[in-house]
């Protein structure tokens, strides 16, 4: 990659294009899991008193990754659901100025919205198989390629034995200038962020819906986004959410 000098968001850039699952050996080798937490032990503590647990503290103690999915298609408005919770277009917002601004259901820097939701589906009622582009302010599925994807997918996703089953994989894809043209290069890590509320928000929806899900961070970029139709450096894949029916369920 070639970027001029005066270019401020171009470290961030090949860094991105540099940090692929395949240059990473020791992801493929992984240490037995030693889970550890912070405690200062020599200052005062205040033990927490026991409370009521809402809708989200039991939404939230419900997920958890699953990684075998039953081939059950979820329908269409249960999908709907889903992918609204994740990034539809809300408002709009009238400002003190008279603006009017369109806002999402996750918090993004200046509100510039970077991300868009791609959809890999295999087995969605109502839907054919193919991938599919969520136009958030129109709220329709556009379907921008009905051919088979599994295949590719199948070279593309590192687990992907644990999720060829499930029936729909949501792509997070970012428009990095979006957020970089105001923020330059720190904008990079607030794409990142949104990416993972974005992923939270689906994660507990599909709780609520009664379907798990799996957020995948190892595939392999440049397949991935072959596979969806991007060029891997103005827009790129960031996150990746298998959601379906637990195998065990």
């Amino acid at each position: 990659m070639s970027r001029s000098v005066s270019d401020k968001t171009g470290l961030s850039r090949l860094y991105h294009l540099n940090s692929e699952p395949w240059l990473n050996e020791q992801a493929g080798r992984p240490p037995p899991l030693v889970q550890q937490a912070k405690s200062y032990v020599d200052v005062p503590r205040v033990a927490l008193p026991e409370t009521d647990g809402g809708v989200l503290d039991k939404l939230a103690a419900s997920r958890h990754s699953m990684r075998a999915f039953r081939d059950e298609p979820p329908g269409l408005d249960d999908f709907a659901a889903l992918i609204r919770s994740g990034y539809a277009a809300l408002g709009p917002d009238v400002l003190e100025n008279g603006q009017r601004l369109l806002r999402r259901p996750v918090p993004s820097a200046g509100g510039l919205y970077p991300l868009e939701v791609y959809a890999l589906v295999r087995n969605v009622t109502g839907l054919q198989r193919g991938i599919y582009h969520y136009d958030a302010v129109g709220d329709a599925l556009e379907a921008i390629d009905t051919t088979p994807w599994e295949e590719q997918a199948s070279d593309a996703f590192l687990s992907w034995p644990a999720i060829k089953n499930a029936p729909v994989i949501l792509c997070l894809g970012a428009t990095f200038a979006r957020t970089q043209s105001k923020y330059g290069p720190r904008g990079y890590r607030y794409v990142l962020l949104e990416a993972g509320h974005v992923a939270q928000n689906l994660c507990l929806s599909a709780v609520e819906l009664g379907l798990s899900s799996l957020c995948l961070g190892g595939y392999h970029d440049a397949q991935l986004n072959r596979l969806i139709g991007l060029d891997g450096e103005d827009e790129a894949i960031v996150y990746a959410i298998a959601l379906g029916v637990a195998a065990g369920d």
